[in-house]
């Protein structure tokens, strides 16, 4: 069947992404001569355009590699079925970037990017990573690093081909970052922006108090509206952001009990009751901690405490410093005696 030419006035009318797609793959049923001669002018003429045409060459790649599986066979099909007239050409193509995008996002067999040494991925749309209370999740991120939520935790991903970006909404995150000397790997959690190529570090948001602790490389902090100097932080060190204030010290040796939750240890190093107890409640699937007076709230907490058993840390709490508990239906609030 002849199908219809692809003319300069119809590729203008197509998106980068859809005309790169429609290039993959008209080239794998053959170019026209004159289809190649459009094509190389179309690549020449944008670095953006060569980029989107690598990224979909890369995603074809994955049709050409099925073995054997019938959902890939099928869509490999349908883009390489013939077309009638531009309108079906253009809808394939458009059909086509979301299919490719699909196949190799969803089928982790596919993700050739956490493969090879090359570190690529196809699209810089926001992905949710979430974990529940009591649950602590380990994730592989598109590009290969990894990332443990803490308990109760959520945060945005965007990976794309200039990008790699976690967002930490509220809770904790443990993170071991691929190296790509290209995309640094940025994580934005409060007030601040980590910024890394390739370590390993924690980020914690816990009452309102932003804690970063680097276990071993190099990460620079920046404040998001651009008003503080950034700050570097080496091996071993901890940033802390609370009420406003923000201070850098050297833990050396208990960098390994401040990243312990990943076991189920929870580490306070004089923290703020209302920190701990912001913490604690991750874990607990139905009774939670509640201080509202002041002065509970900032008395200063140092200890090991096993994760998910909130009533027994409460008796504790009420020993250390002489605290009544007070129940009410699935709280538990810390009040001061008398």
């Amino acid at each position: 069947m002849v199908r219809e030419a692809l003319t300069t006035e119809k590729l203008e009318g197509l998106g980068i992404e859809e005309a790169a797609a429609l290039f993959v793959a008209r080239r794998a049923d053959g170019f026209t001569a004159g289809e190649r001669a459009l094509f190389e002018a179309w690549f020449a003429a944008d670095e953006a355009h060569q980029d989107a045409f690598r990224r979909a060459d890369r995603a074809w790649a994955v049709f050409d590699r099925s073995n054997g599986d019938e959902i890939l066979e099928a869509m490999r099909q349908h883009a390489l079925a013939p077309r009638r007239n531009w309108v079906s050409w253009r809808a394939a193509a458009a059909i086509l970037v979301i299919a490719i995008g699909a196949a190799a996002l969803s089928m982790p067999s596919l993700r050739w990017w956490q493969r090879g040494a090359q570190q690529t991925v196809l699209t810089g749309a926001a992905v949710q990573y979430a974990s529940a209370r009591g649950e602590v999740k380990a994730v592989t991120l598109p590009d290969g690093s990894t990332m443990t939520l803490d308990a109760d935790s959520v945060a945005l991903g965007r990976f794309g081909a200039a990008e790699r970006s976690i967002q930490l909404l509220h809770g904790r995150a443990f993170f071991i970052v691929a190296h790509d000397s290209v995309r640094a790997f940025t994580v934005t959690a409060g007030t601040q922006r980590t910024t890394d190529v390739g370590t390993r570090f924690d980020v914690n948001v816990a009452a309102g108090t932003l804690t970063i602790t680097l276990v071993d490389g190099s990460v620079t902090v920046t404040s998001v509206d651009g008003n503080a100097a950034a700050i570097t932080l080496q091996s071993g060190q901890q940033f802390v952001e609370r009420a406003g204030r923000t201070t850098v010290r050297t833990i050396g040796e208990r960098t390994a009990q401040a990243t312990s939750w990943r076991s189920g240890v929870l580490d306070f190093d004089d923290e703020p009751l209302s920190e701990a107890v912001a913490v604690m409640n991750r874990y607990s699937l139905q009774e939670q901690l509640v201080i509202h007076d002041p002065g509970v709230a900032a008395l200063r907490l140092s200890g090991e405490f096993r994760a998910g058993d909130p009533e027994r840390f409460a008796q504790t709490l009420a020993e250390l410093y002489n605290l009544h508990l007070v129940r009410h239906a699935n709280d538990i609030e810390l009040i001061p005696t008398g």
